[in-house]
């Protein structure tokens, strides 16, 4: 990696709402759906795979929402997730209607598997002022595709969404991928009275293109030289066609996907020297063939994770194709445990999330993983067949411990705690039985995690205290601090931030440079009514790492109670540009508008 200015381009995964100041070559279709979504009761986004639909909701739709005074803007809503091993398929009857209801629910609450849809958002809405309630669906596809056979579920919940429409004024954008645009259309009369209003998203002309590529230089240092943007943008259009008697054409479209561009744009961004301030065509004219762009992206990021982490190159590969990539060729997903995902440390699944191959999401409370895109599953596949070969081991015949550890994590992102429960003791059992007390006491943080969501904070703080023990027995010094850190924040969530304060200074002071467990140390402060010892920490934490965004969300919300509105404001600021878990994006966002307001208080009229 080079030393030169900060990467302007994402890579291969969707913008976020906080990366809106690089999201460019979509104005039009941003300021359309929004207006779209505030006047229409159901809108339909829809497009192929990979065409920026999610991108343009977050990065170009919810930043114009912001300041909307007549609409509440609920955060975007999923429905499912995808195991990471098909073994937990036979789930309870609220998977659906839970895991969108938790994307909906504000930080703080718990939701309730068995609440229809309706009454869940009448409690969400319930203490803001009577507007259009805007919700958003995205993903919808997963409705369909995810688990087909649960055909009564799926109906159920739009039966939910229907009667939540009657009795809320309620707006909804559904997006969705094209090839199940026409399964979607058949529930149409169900949803309610008025038909759908459907956009379709196409990827970028070539005018939307270019601004995409040079925009998000603005700032950076760099730019293309006069030509150079287009040229790049020429090649993206352009593919080569080969008939059966070996003639070869080239056509030209004339749209550009938004994914490629995005990874094209990341690559020859990587291959400049530290020193380049302008993009030229002869550098273009050195850039690599489109087909292995993404394949030889892996390739570069597998061996600088290897590096930076320790962990050798061959075992990286195989833990991310068997973990992320299912038997039947889709993506996968990954549970954050407080110490590892999926057997792999935590470490390595950010380094892999810093460099766009992975994508984090919070649901349920918690953070799960995937790759960053569907075309990342042949990429990896790819790269690693020319590595090593094709990888065997797919077709397990018997269940290992990792099986039911990871059928454990599916059922809990469903919201099934009952399946999270019984896959977790089989595979804590399996895990003893095998003499692996390390993942045993992982498996006891992640039975505290099910008891957590499930609002037991009584259970959560009895097993991450038995988990603690086994740890500690361990001398594993870094696992013992997150589950003294994840202890703080059970006891701030039970009303005891005494009790949170020291168990955080238990683990600041067991691991002095962990910033992590500084940010909640100093929240417990705030909470136990030392708002000036709880800034001081916070300080301490951004000391050790200035770009820390939970810990410069934290200072803002204090600094706001010591009536420091401007620091409040550069705070929180920073930390809604670095990104922000969805939950504490939202509430930083009402924190600033305190903050904005305590400065220019309205006028008495």
């Amino acid at each position: 990696m080079t030393s030169g200015p900060p990467e302007p381009y994402i890579g291969p995964r969707p913008f976020r709402r906080a990366e809106s100041a690089l999201f460019h070559g979509r104005p039009v279709e941003a300021r359309r759906l929004k207006d779209m979504w505030l006047s229409e009761r159901v809108v339909v986004l829809h497009g192929p795979a990979a065409v920026g639909k999610t991108s343009l909701l977050h990065a170009g739709v919810l930043p114009l929402l912001e300041n909307e005074p007549h609409a509440l803007v609920l955060p975007v809503g999923r429905l499912i997730h995808q195991p990471t091993w098909p073994l937990a398929h036979a789930s309870g009857p609220g998977g659906y209607r839970f895991t969108l209801v938790s994307s909906w629910t504000p930080a703080g609450q718990t939701p309730d598997p068995g609440q229809p849809v309706g009454s869940a958002l009448q409690s969400i809405v319930a203490a803001t002022p009577r507007r259009r309630v805007l919700a958003a669906i995205d993903h919808l596809e997963e409705l369909f595709t995810a688990f087909p056979a649960r055909l009564a579920e799926r109906e159920r919940l739009v039966g939910e969404l229907a009667e939540a429409m009657r009795d809320l004024p309620l707006n909804l954008l559904l997006v969705v991928r094209d090839d199940q645009l026409a399964t979607l259309s058949g529930y149409e009369g169900l949803l309610g009275p008025q038909p759908f209003t459907y956009v379709r998203l196409e990827g970028l002309d070539r005018a939307a293109a270019v601004a995409a590529v040079t925009g998000p230089l603005s700032g950076s240092g760099r730019r293309y030289a006069a030509g150079v943007a287009e040229q790049l943008v020429d090649r993206l259009r352009t593919t080569s066609y080969t008939d059966r008697l070996g003639e070869s054409v080239e056509l030209v479209s004339e749209r550009v996907s938004p994914f490629e561009l995005q990874i094209a744009c990341a690559a020859l961004w990587t291959s400049l020297g530290s020193t380049d301030d302008t993009i030229t065509a002869e550098q273009l004219a050195r850039f690599g063939d489109l087909a292995g762009i993404l394949a030889a992206y892996f390739d570069r990021t597998v061996h600088d994770v290897s590096v930076e982490t320790g962990v050798a190159e061959a075992e990286l590969r195989a833990w991310i194709e068997t973990t992320f990539i299912t038997e039947r060729g889709t993506r996968g997903t990954a549970y954050r445990g407080l110490t590892q995902t999926g057997d792999m440390p935590n470490a390595v699944v950010d380094a892999l999330v810093a460099r766009h191959i992975l994508t984090e999401e919070q649901r349920a409370r918690s953070l799960w993983y995937q790759l960053g895109q569907e075309r990342l599953v042949e990429a990896v596949r790819t790269a690693n067949r020319a590595f090593h070969g094709p990888l065997v081991g797919g077709d397990r015949r018997e269940r290992s411990p990792a099986d039911f550890r990871a059928a454990a994590e599916a059922a809990l992102g469903e919201g099934n705690f009952v399946s999270a429960r019984r896959f977790a003791d089989v595979a804590a059992d399996r895990f003893l039985e095998a003499g692996d007390d390390r993942q045993f006491a992982n498996l006891l943080t992640f039975k505290a995690e099910v008891a957590r969501v499930e609002g037991d904070l009584e259970s959560a703080k009895e097993t991450l205290t038995a988990a603690r023990s086994q740890f500690e027995s361990q001398q594993d010094t870094l696992a013992t601090v997150r589950v003294l850190t994840a202890l703080a924040e059970v006891c701030l969530s039970m009303g005891r931030p005494d009790e949170a304060v020291d168990l955080g200074r238990q683990a600041v002071s067991r691991m002095p440079g962990d910033v992590a467990s500084r940010t909640v140390l100093a929240h417990a402060l705030w909470r136990a009514g030392s708002p000036a010892d709880a800034e001081a920490t916070y300080n301490d934490a951004l000391d050790l790492d200035r770009d820390a965004p939970r810990a410069l969300y934290g200072r803002g919300r204090v600094r706001i109670s010591l009536r420091n509105y401007r620091g409040a404001l550069a705070d929180l600021d920073r930390a809604l540009s670095l990104g922000l878990p969805r939950a504490e994006e939202d509430q930083a966002r009402q924190s600033r508008q305190e903050a904005l307001t305590a400065l220019n208080p309205p006028r008495e009229t």
